[in-house]
């Protein structure tokens, strides 16, 4: 994957996850999401991810016809955390090439919580500095390597 060639993929991840509801349980909606056969199309196919990923269709995938989830009542974070999440937690799939549902599997909903429990001190960070301090906190299967973003 290029990352140059997905930015719009990571604007529009950015822009779904500030627009959804303050009182849904935002990690385990994003969580299932990544585990959700939607995700992995988008992931993996170019003109799903490039072309066709408005945040009205994946909410109308996931939500209603993949997996009829409904979302749960919960923390919501502000907008600017659930923005910074979406985007760099999709950086970590271009950085380390692994699908969302590898990532959900491997890392588990509890990372995603921690993740978004620091975010105030990862808006600090680059993408660059991000990944690197994620897989010196979480580790990486065995097999994979850190790809350079070169952001």
């Amino acid at each position: 994957m290029k990352l140059e060639n997905n930015i719009r993929v990571v604007r529009k991840f950015s822009s779904w996850a500030g627009s959804l509801s303050g009182d849904i349980d935002f990690i385990d909606y994003w969580y299932n999401l990544y585990l959700s056969k939607t995700k992995t199309r988008i992931d993996s196919n170019p003109a799903d991810n490039i072309n066709a990923h408005y945040w009205t269709r994946w909410q109308e995938d996931f939500e209603e016809f993949v997996d009829g989830y409904i979302p749960r009542q919960g923390e919501g974070f502000i907008e600017a955390d659930r923005e910074w999440f979406a985007s760099y937690m999709q950086y970590l799939i271009y950085a380390i090439q692994m699908s969302s549902k590898d990532i959900a599997n491997y890392y588990g909903k509890e990372v995603f919580t921690q993740v978004i429990s620091s975010a105030p001190a990862y808006h600090t960070f680059g993408v660059d500095l991000f990944i690197e301090h994620f897989v010196d906190r979480f580790g990486l299967p065995s097999g994979i390597e850190v790809m350079p973003l070169n952001m």
